[in-house]
């Protein structure tokens, strides 16, 4: 009988007596039961590698290892690589494989340090092999993992900025609108995913005592919150235009959603539109028309209305219902051609130096990009469509 089986049978025999002991307390139970289950699975890690090694798999019919243990040992194969690795690694580094042998730490520390030997200089990692199995008798397998990792940044340095600038090349964000809502896809860098995670952790911080709300829930609020916020003082932007979400909606739909209980909820009237989402029910457009800013920009068309929004040579800038009038006009898109950016700025097609009235047919929304082209190339830009 070899010393690892000597440890796994102490092991086991330290768990019975323990459990038949009428004098044991749970927690010593437990105790005794955890470190019987830590050293059998060591001596699982040890016979798998060694049922590999040896093909004894071919006289029962398997194809592989991992084939054999899926129908005989009801483990998938998953699990049997990360074992048999664990053998290596316990062959590897001879206190790590003693004091699993024994018991004393888990498979899971033992796949620690396993990635250590596979990311980190394997002479480092012998060198510092005591220190974090002492780490590992006392603490969970993270705990050895932000060790390793702490070695692995001390010693490849390099590759922390590799990382980043790998990440920063595929970052995307994309926000797909779906029958029920949004759905959320990306990948962001390390810094600008550092900044979201510190916000989102400020904004979702429970609000009582009492608070039920599960860690995503919280998040969505305070998320929703933030964006509220920001919608209404303003992105930090130089443009003439406020960032809102907008809502196009009849005046009877409005009506029907502000005072449901009338008679006019039961005429049919036209769908609001959510900008960038598509048509919305009236229970949702009550919920954002409740404390917005209603302006009655157009009631129909753009057309008829143009002389009721002009203001000629008496503003140099745009008013607030000329500039919703350009947004509604434009879809909230730049007029450059080819150009699909949101406006940000309302900009004279003559310039005001020149004469240019504000009224209307003389304004154009324009992107923060076109609108500094403009300026810089005093050019006209021909509207799309």
């Amino acid at each position: 009988m070899s010393s690892g089986d000597d440890e796994l049978v102490g092991a086991l025999r330290t768990a019975a007596q323990t459990v038949r002991s009428v004098t044991s307390s749970v927690a010593e139970e437990l105790r005794a039961l955890s470190a019987a289950r830590d050293a059998a699975e060591a001596a699982m890690a040890e016979r798998l590698a060694e049922l590999e090694q040896t093909q004894g798999y071919v006289a029962e019919d398997a194809s592989s290892v991992s084939t054999w243990a899926r129908c005989e040992l009801r483990q998938d194969a998953r699990r049997t690589r990360q074992l048999i690795r664990a053998a290596g690694t316990m062959r590897e580094l001879s206190e790590v494989g003693q004091a699993a042998r024994a018991g004393r730490i888990s498979i899971d520390h033992v796949a620690r340090f396993s990635f250590a030997l596979a990311h980190v200089d394997q002479v480092e990692v012998r060198r510092w092999e005591s220190h974090l199995v002492t780490v590992a008798l006392l603490h969970p397998p993270s705990r050895v993992q932000s060790l390793v990792d702490r070695l692995r940044a001390i010693l490849h340095a390099e590759e922390l900025d590799e990382a980043w600038i790998a990440g920063a090349d595929k970052a995307h964000l994309t926000l797909n609108a779906l029958q029920d809502g949004w759905h959320v896809t990306g990948f962001l860098p390390i810094d600008v995913g550092a900044k979201l995670k510190a916000v989102l952790d400020a904004v979702s911080v429970p609000r009582e005592a009492g608070d039920r709300r599960s860690a995503s829930e919280r998040r969505i609020d305070g998320l929703d919150q933030l964006l509220t916020r920001v919608l209404a003082e303003g992105l930090p932007t130089d443009g003439t235009v406020r960032p809102q979400i907008h809502v196009i909606v009849d005046a009877g739909t409005l009506q029907q959603a502000l005072a449901p209980h009338t008679e006019s909820a039961f005429e049919p009237v036209e769908p609001a539109v959510l900008h960038g989402f598509g048509h919305i029910g009236p229970n949702l457009l009550a919920h954002l028309t409740c404390g917005a800013d209603l302006i009655p920009v157009l009631v129909d068309h753009v057309g008829p209305n143009r002389t009721v929004l002009d203001v000629g040579r008496r503003h140099r800038d745009a008013t607030a219902k000329q500039r919703h009038a350009v947004w509604v006009q434009q879809e909230g898109r730049c007029d450059t051609d080819h150009c699909h950016h949101s406006i940000d700025h309302v900009h004279h097609r003559q310039r005001w130096s020149d004469g240019g009235p504000t009224d209307l047919a003389n304004l154009v929304g324009l992107c923060t990009a076109c609108h500094r082209h403009t300026h810089r190339h005093d050019t006209t830009l021909a509207r799309a469509g």
